[in-house]
């Protein structure tokens, strides 16, 4: 009798582990899912930032050019 009680009292708190492991592992694909998002975010800042320094650099090189041929 005593071990039967033992066992489901055993069982009752592995549950109940499993079930606070479950809501952590939720937890932490919720967090995941909401890093991605933000990585997205910034690598398309990153891009924007790249394609305005290139448009920079190209403006740059096309004003130098015809002033290097006149010298």
């Amino acid at each position: 009798m005593m071990m039967g009680k033992k066992l489901k009292k055993n069982e009752r708190r592995k549950k109940k582990f499993i079930k606070s492991i479950d809501k952590l592992k939720n937890k932490i694909n919720l967090k995941e899912k909401k890093l991605a998002k933000i990585n997205i975010k910034i690598a398309g800042i990153e891009k924007k930032v790249a394609e305005k320094k290139a448009k920079k650099l190209a403006k740059k090189k096309t004003s130098e050019s015809p002033a290097s041929v006149n010298n």
